[in-house]
């Protein structure tokens, strides 16, 4: 009976189901709207494509015989699974529906507004699987080429060119976090030529793309040179190194207040470049309704 549907109509399938469900030629004829005649004529047509016979034909009415049993019940699988069908492909064409693998560097989840659109989302698309990776910018960026994931959160500055494309998500100032203590935590805010003597612990960016170009930028500005001496894999273990008194970070915002009391946060100067900016990136050739839900969520927050 699994070959069922490629044997006779939907339609046929149909009208069989309204005579198993009367049990009466003429009674079903005026359900379905059609002629006694032409309804029998269908029922024939279905025993024979099937090669069974699926009625007793009684004086007062008719009986579903063993194979019109199974036959019916096959029958109601068959459509029902039609149905569901149709209404679940409708959804994912709706972007209610489907899966979206998103990445993002691990410092974006402590902003609050990406952690927001992550409860939004599942509240406006339930049906809509979120898988999340962290990685690092270089790693997403190529991921998203690839289209193992649909679309990623990084730091900006990036270099990408079409099919991929990225859009402005959020922006943070910058800070300075230094061990209490240090000479230049007496200071209000700290510009990036005060730190040329001191000990970089550098954030997992690559010196082309994310914090670490902007950091690198600001030092060629000011004409001197910041090498990281502490290269670390997480935003945390920048924490850790500066408050055992290792050298100083620069993080955005959001992450110089998870500094405990051993830390020294400072804004870093006033300069035009002197923020840590995330962005979304996408393949458009690979976007699906799904992810066109989510760049609306994103919008949503924004407003």
């Amino acid at each position: 009976m699994d070959s069922l549907l490629s044997t006779v109509s939907l339609r046929r399938l149909q009208v069989f189901l309204a005579v198993c469900e009367t049990l009466h030629m003429a009674l079903a004829a005026e359900k379905l709207g059609v002629a006694q005649p032409a309804l029998s004529q269908q029922i024939r047509g279905l025993e024979a494509a099937i090669g069974a016979r699926l009625f007793h034909r009684r004086k007062r009415g008719i009986d579903l015989t063993a194979a019109g049993t199974l036959c019916r019940d096959q029958a109601i699988r068959l459509l029902r699974l039609h149905g569901e069908t149709i209404e679940q492909v409708q959804r994912v064409a709706r972007g209610e529906a489907g899966r979206i693998v998103l990445g993002y560097v691990g410092s974006a989840m402590f902003e609050r507004r990406f952690p927001a659109e992550l409860r939004r989302m599942r509240d406006r698309c339930p049906g809509v699987e979120l898988s999340l990776r962290e990685g690092s910018i270089l790693g997403l960026l190529d991921a998203v080429g690839t289209g193992d994931i649909d679309i990623a959160l990084v730091r900006a500055p990036i270099d990408v060119a079409p099919p991929l494309k990225t859009r402005f998500h959020s922006r943070q100032p910058l800070c300075v976090i230094l061990p209490q203590g240090h000479a230049l935590a007496r200071l209000s805010s700290i510009s990036i030529g005060q730190l040329a003597e001191e000990t970089m612990i550098g954030l997992p960016d690559s010196e082309a793309v994310g914090i670490m170009r902007v950091v690198t930028d600001l030092a060629h500005a000011a004409g001197i040179s910041l090498p990281v001496k502490w290269h670390v894999s997480e935003v945390g273990s920048v924490l850790g190194l500066v408050a055992a008194g290792l050298g100083f970070g620069i993080v955005p915002e959001a992450i110089a207040d998870l500094g405990g009391p051993e830390i020294a946060a400072r804004p870093l100067q006033a300069d035009p470049l002197a923020y840590a900016e995330l962005r979304l990136v996408w393949h458009e050739e690979k976007r699906t309704p799904a992810l066109s839900q989510f760049l609306s969520v994103v919008d949503t927050e924004v407003g």
